[in-house]
């Protein structure tokens, strides 16, 4: 099965190791991991060692655009994004001898109209050759906040299924666009609602407000404790395995992989929570971001209860 991936907003994420971080003085990186960045790649990774073939688009630029192509290219992925000018971003995660994360991330690339029209072009030749399609993360200027409507429309048009996992205005627009599934975490949703989402039923009841916008299902992750399907008419909880969590960066990105991948099956979105899930409980585990080792995955119990 084929997954085709959008991320608008690709970057090189580099991870810092340091033993501690002292503000105006000069600081000693004991260690540099370099990998190819954005929502929708985690996604691919995370789709990618579930068995699926990923052809991936978006906007690259400059040389930091090279170094994210080229990675694709290293494993085995199909290069389909738009060459745009300027430099593809760069994200910085510290890490320091406690454990903390402090980032620093660029802003990204200013794209024009030609340069959307190019992918959208890009994108609807694309959909017939594919199974699921992924939209993740944020847009770089130049972007209007309906970005995402053409591509979920497209793909509704073409009968492929589409999730949607972004945050705020892009995927308040979204919603009418009626994509497949939209994937906030708990805080998202509760952004989008307005209110404090403190038991699962008042998350439950907020998923479903999105439900009556339009996307068919919502899917909500809820970190170590799992995730939340949600239609009109269903809600199912899948409650995750216990892990050591080394790295949870990415773990909902890997959800989407494993969404998409029980999508491909042709599973509903509430059969193939327990797949996403598990993965996604293996990623936290792993510590590159948005990968997993699928026999570790594969040992992983998970429980699901009908609400």
């Amino acid at each position: 099965m084929t997954i085709l991936t959008v991320t608008l907003n690709a970057a090189i994420d580099k991870r810092y190791d340091v033993a501690g971080i002292t503000i105006g003085a000069v600081q000693r990186v004991a260690t540099v991991t370099a990998s190819a960045g954005g929502k929708g790649l985690n996604v691919s990774r995370g789709a990618q060692l579930c068995g699926q073939h990923i052809v991936a688009t978006g906007f690259v630029a400059g040389f930091a655009g090279q170094f994210v192509t080229s990675q694709l290219a290293v494993n085995g992925m199909q290069d389909e994004f738009i060459r745009v000018a300027g430099e593809t971003r760069t994200c910085i995660n510290i890490i320091d001898g406690n454990g903390t994360s402090t980032e620093f991330l660029e802003p990204g690339v200013t794209v024009t109209a030609t340069d959307l029209a190019a992918l959208v072009a890009r994108f609807e030749e694309l959909l017939p050759s594919v199974d699921v399609v992924t939209l993740s993360g944020s847009a770089p200027s130049g972007c209007p906040e309906d970005v995402y409507v053409p591509l979920i429309q497209a793909a509704r048009r073409a009968g492929r299924p589409v999730i949607l996992d972004t945050s705020g205005a892009l995927l308040r627009a979204g919603l009418a666009a009626a994509p497949t599934v939209v994937k906030p975490n708990r805080e998202e949703l509760a952004a989008l609602v307005g209110t404090k989402l403190d038991d699962l039923a008042s998350v439950i009841d907020a998923a479903r407000s999105l439900c009556m916008q339009g996307p068919t299902w919502v899917v909500v992750s809820l970190g170590a404790d799992g995730a939340l399907a949600v239609s009109i008419e269903n809600a199912v909880e899948v409650a995750a395995p216990k892990v050591v969590a080394v790295n949870p960066v990415g773990c909902g990105d890997v959800l989407v992989g494993g969404l998409a991948t029980g999508l491909a099956s042709h599973l509903d979105v509430d059969a193939a929570l327990p797949l996403a899930v598990r993965v996604s409980a293996a990623a936290a585990a792993h510590p590159e971001t948005g990968r997993f080792d699928p026999a570790y995955a594969a040992t992983l119990q998970v429980s699901t209860t009908i609400l």
